[in-house]
């Protein structure tokens, strides 16, 4: 593998991520793919085959961070939706499969990857452009966000500590560079980059404060009138 070394961390953290979300859904019955998730409109099975199909997608950024040919996440945004609305009612030994053998592929296209790869550019689906590398953190960030939105007792503060602080920083990285809130994690060394002079001081765990940045809190363990932050996408 040809990958930068802090992203070759980051790929080694993926299967354990994978596994403890697979964990949680392995031996549950059938039926539980149509109980609600914490997302709205999506069940537990819209939120599983969301899982597995947003690693084919980031395989497909991967190969065209390979051959410079394009080749967008989703072939657009109704085939996504119709691909999880398709498979939202399989049963779990079917979900789990799916979403083992998605991974497997995703693993396999980063072992592809050549070093000059890592740093070309690719579009996400919302159309901002990014580089092969933001693919990892991503992924991770897919894995354990989706996790938790899932309802099934997994929560932020079952997310490893140094994983939590590696996902704040993937979200943080996506806030325009004169948003006026800095976070500061109370329980590890982790901090936002600083803001403009004036900037809200925003501590605390590191859970509340990644559950409170991708909008799944109202934040209020962390303080009042807190600011408002750029929705997740």
């Amino acid at each position: 593998m040809d990958a930068p070394e802090p992203t070759s961390r980051l790929i080694a953290e993926l299967p354990s991520a994978s596994r403890r979300l697979l964990d949680t859904v392995t031996q549950l019955s059938d039926d539980v793919v149509l109980r609600p998730s914490l997302l709205p409109g999506w069940t537990v099975g819209h939120v599983l085959t969301h899982v597995a199909r947003n690693a084919d997608a980031l395989v497909n950024l991967c190969d065209w961070a390979l051959t410079g040919v394009r080749k967008p996440m989703y072939v657009s945004k109704e085939a996504r939706e119709a691909d999880i609305a398709e498979g939202a009612s399989r049963p779990i030994a079917e979900q789990v499969e799916d979403i083992v053998a998605a991974q497997a592929r995703l693993m396999e296209r980063f072992e592809d990857l050549p070093a000059a790869a890592w740093t070309a550019p690719v579009v996400w689906a919302s159309g901002t452009p990014g580089t092969a590398y933001q693919v990892v953190p991503a992924r991770l960030n897919e894995l354990e966000v989706h996790h938790v939105d899932l309802g099934l007792g997994y929560t932020f503060d079952d997310v490893p500590v140094e994983v939590r602080d590696v996902l704040l920083s993937y979200v943080a990285a996506k806030w325009p560079a004169d948003l006026p809130v800095v976070l500061e994690s109370s329980d590890s060394t982790w901090s936002s980059p600083e803001r403009p002079a004036g900037a809200r001081i925003v501590s605390g765990g590191s859970a509340a404060l990644l559950s409170w940045a991708l909008g799944r809190s109202d934040g209020r363990e962390l303080g009042s009138d807190l600011p408002e932050l750029p929705s997740f996408g």
